[in-house]
């Protein structure tokens, strides 16, 4: 249902140029642009590399850590509809890794984003001077109750 004040009456352009741009549309600009420039920031601080995603049940990979890697907060999504929760914000940790599963064709660098559990995991794994781990996804595809296994491979 429209409500009469959800309609925009257009301005005459005599009205804008006397007037200029009504102190909401500003409003919106001003936020529309902070939200570009979070985004673009967020962007230049990214590690480089694209993101290895594990897709279905029991995938396996063997990723190398480089050691480097960033703690980031970010808006948090509804998992079914992919749309922003307002005001509410999540920690992920993006891990610099080569995916070395077929080690005679390793990856570009490349960055694994995780949340609090994993990241537990391969720090834990990194501060006993692990850096190659054995990632096995367990879950259905697009399941919200995935769980990795992570442990380094037996040498």
């Amino acid at each position: 249902m429209i409500h009469q004040s959800d309609i925009v009456t257009t301005k005459s352009i005599d009205q804008i140029r006397k007037d200029g741009i009504d102190k909401q549309a500003l409003e919106r600009i001003t936020a529309e642009r902070t939200e570009m420039e979070r985004v673009k920031q967020e962007a230049k601080e990214r590690l480089p590399g694209q993101f290895v995603s594990f897709k279905q049940d029991k995938e396996q990979k063997t990723l190398l850590f480089t050691g480097a890697y960033q703690k980031i907060d970010k808006p948090a999504k509804d998992f079914v509809t992919g749309q922003i929760i307002p005001g509410k914000m999540i920690t992920k940790w993006r891990f610099q890794v080569y995916d070395v599963t077929n080690p005679d064709n390793a990856s570009d660098v490349a960055i694994w984003e995780r949340g609090y559990t994993e990241a537990e995991q391969v720090l834990h794994w990194l501060a006993k001077g692990k850096p190659e781990l054995t990632i096995i996804r367990n879950g259905a595809p697009y399941s919200q109750n995935t769980t990795y296994t992570i442990f380094p491979p037996k040498a």
